[in-house]
């Protein structure tokens, strides 16, 4: 099976450097000084893998002709960009680890929705600043057929995931993941940028857990407006969207305690740019869910101001 990996942050460098270690077939699409110390230096994942592997750094798309997989691991805001340098590439499936529920869309219109996958990917890391990836989290990379469905490529590219060391997962209800990925990432992400504590700090807290907890609500009714179940996804949703919000914020209080014992390290990837000084990766999902909240007629209230908030944050770094 031949992968190519297209962004070469925390995501795609722990996807491309588990399946080079594996022996897969896999490239990786990068830019600028962090393609060049991955050519110089290979991929060092630490954290919860530790290994160095190296794989082919690709700098121009153009060397490329496609394969059998494209998987989109860049930020939101750089998808356009991303997808003009490969959209002559020919390849049997194409599927996003990006935040949000908005990719599936940009990558139909590029390879068209018979070759688009829906994926969600509750795993992250960090780059560290000497260009290392931690791995913090490794709950699940969950991939089906859009809306819904199985085959015969989703389990092959399951399989080869998984055996990299990826737990990864071929789902029949890959929309109703995504879409409860998506709730606890909005608020997750609103909480994080505004308050800069690691996930489990901020959870802990009765009054940023409740915040954390009305997001999620009001981001989830847009889900249900549209009839779009939710489930948990290796982290509490259900129970937060739908029991009373004291429920809400001890479920969110119980989830920091296993957060600090298991990922004490983990930060949201919007937190890290933050630090980094680099643009936020808000308006293709925060302002997303803001847009379909009003487009639906509901109040997203709690929401509207953080993500009010954050856009001045983002203009003034």
């Amino acid at each position: 099976m031949e992968i190519v990996v297209l962004g070469a942050g925390a995501l795609g460098s722990i996807i491309s450097g588990h399946l080079a270690r594996a022996g897969e077939s896999v490239s990786l699409i990068a830019r600028g000084d962090r393609a060049r110390f991955l050519q110089q230096n290979g991929v060092t994942v630490t954290g919860l893998s530790k290994f160095n592997a190296s794989c082919p750094v690709i700098t121009d798309a153009n060397a490329l002709s496609g394969g059998d997989v494209l998987i989109l691991a860049v930020k939101s805001h750089d998808v356009d960009a991303a997808l003009a340098s490969v959209a002559d590439m020919k390849f049997s499936s194409v599927l996003s680890v990006q935040n949000g529920v908005y990719g599936n869309e940009q990558l139909a219109r590029v390879f068209g929705s018979q070759a688009t996958l829906g994926a969600t990917a509750s795993f992250s890391g960090e780059v560290s600043p000497q260009g290392e990836v931690r791995f913090t989290v490794n709950g699940g990379f969950f991939i089906g057929e859009l809306p819904t469905g199985l085959s015969p490529r989703v389990e092959n590219l399951v399989t080869t995931l998984a055996n990299s060391g990826i737990n990864a997962e071929a789902v029949p209800n890959i929309q109703s993941l995504q879409w409860s990925k998506f709730v606890l990432w909005v608020a997750y992400t609103s909480i994080s940028v505004l308050t800069r504590l690691p996930t489990y700090k901020f959870l802990s807290d009765q009054d940023t857990a409740l915040l954390c907890a009305r997001i999620m609500r009001e981001v989830a009714n847009v889900a249900k407006h549209r009839e779009i179940a939710l489930e948990d996804v290796g982290f509490p949703v259900i129970s937060v969207v739908n029991d009373t919000e004291d429920a809400a914020v001890a479920v969110l209080n119980k989830f920091s305690n296993d957060l600090e014992e298991n990922s004490p390290y983990h930060r949201m990837s919007t937190l890290q740019d933050l630090e980094n000084g680099k643009r936020l990766e808000i308006d293709a999902t925060l302002g997303y869910a803001v847009d379909a909240a009003q487009m639906c007629g509901l109040p997203a209230p709690t929401l509207d101001v953080c993500y009010t908030l954050i856009k001045g944050i983002n203009r003034l770094l």
